[in-house]
């Protein structure tokens, strides 16, 4: 999959991506209710509008015009925009060398047997394809 480069997006924005990634698509009012059923603030219809203009500007949404009302589903995925993140918060914070943030997160949070078990595992096949990359040079 090639990557796409995920826009900055604002707090208000990134609520109404959440809510793509849990539906296929919606239309505008949907979108509305939906919002407003989680939101401490109500927002407006034409608040809502403008975010989905916005949103499809940017092109983190995608919008079905051969229909009224008009339906919009996510043009990207919840791990395009993980990954990108990750990467940018790196990158920023750790001058693009992921194992100090690793290690961090090993020893700042408490993880059970299982999230364990998984890290090695994770570990254990990343070394599998390193040493499969190294003995195919």
């Amino acid at each position: 999959m090639a990557k796409k480069n995920v826009p900055e997006l604002g707090p208000l924005e990134f609520k109404l991506l959440r809510i793509f990634w849990k539906h296929d698509s919606l239309t505008a009012p949907q979108v509305l209710e939906e919002h407003n059923r989680q939101a401490k603030k109500p927002a407006a219809y034409t608040t809502i509008m403008t975010l989905l203009g916005r949103l499809t500007d940017k092109g983190v949404l995608k919008v079905n015009r051969e229909r009224q009302p008009y339906r919009f589903s996510a043009a990207i995925t919840r791990e395009q925009m993980l990954r990108q993140r990750v990467r940018d918060f790196i990158s920023l914070f750790f001058e693009g060398q992921p194992l100090d943030l690793v290690v961090r997160l090993v020893e700042e949070t408490p993880l059970s047997e299982e999230s364990v078990e998984k890290l090695e595992d994770v570990l254990r096949e990343r070394k599998s394809k390193s040493r499969l990359m190294a003995k195919s040079k």
